[in-house]
Parts: structure tokens; sequence; C-alpha cells
């Protein structure tokens, strides 16, 4: 699952590493959450068109992802950036260590 927010040109992006930094453990164990990775896109480098958050999340089961969309810490998404279309694929395969980079 992932989904893109997109920020204005002059979007201050230590704002988001501080979100990141501040609220990204809070997922930890959540229900089927298997690993995430927070990305920020920033406008001109590495060819990005634009100043982005897109979050990427890898799900066991889709009960977990449902309770993390529909009342769970998506919300926490909306209140400051507005809704945003939620991408999802069927995963066929996945080998995940675990890494932490903080």
């Amino acid at each position: 699952m992932q989904y893109n927010i997109k920020l204005p040109a002059d979007y201050d992006k230590d704002i988001i590493k501080k979100r990141v930094r501040d609220n990204g453990h809070k997922t930890d164990g959540y229900q089927d959450l298997v690993m995430k990775a927070y990305l920020i896109a920033e406008k001109g480098k590495h060819g990005n068109l634009y100043n982005e958050y897109p979050p990427f999340y890898l799900w066991r089961d889709t009960e977990g992802m449902n309770r993390f969309l529909l009342g769970g810490p998506f919300n926490n998404i909306l209140g400051p950036f507005g809704w945003t279309s939620v991408h999802t694929w069927q995963v066929l395969n996945a080998a995940v260590t675990k890494t932490d980079t903080r």
C-alpha cells in the first residue's frame, strides 16, 4: 500500500522528517504490518517533479491495512494533508529482513 502526498514547492521538508521521527514508531507492531518505509521526494533531486511524501507499507493481510485506513493511523494524515488516493497491489512474494535506519 502506498499513497502520495504532494507538498507545495516551498514546503519545509524538515517538517516531514520530524513527523516521521516523532510518529513513525507508532505503527510498530501494528496488526498485519510487515514493513514500512517513510519516503520523501524533493523537487529537482533525482528527476523528481514535485515535493512529495509517499509512505509505503507492506501488509501480511488486508484486515490490518483496513484498520489502518478506516479509523486508524491514516486519520493522522488526513487531518493535516487532506484526502489522498491509496494505491494497493497484490504481492506475490516478499523477503524482508529487519533493519533499523534511525
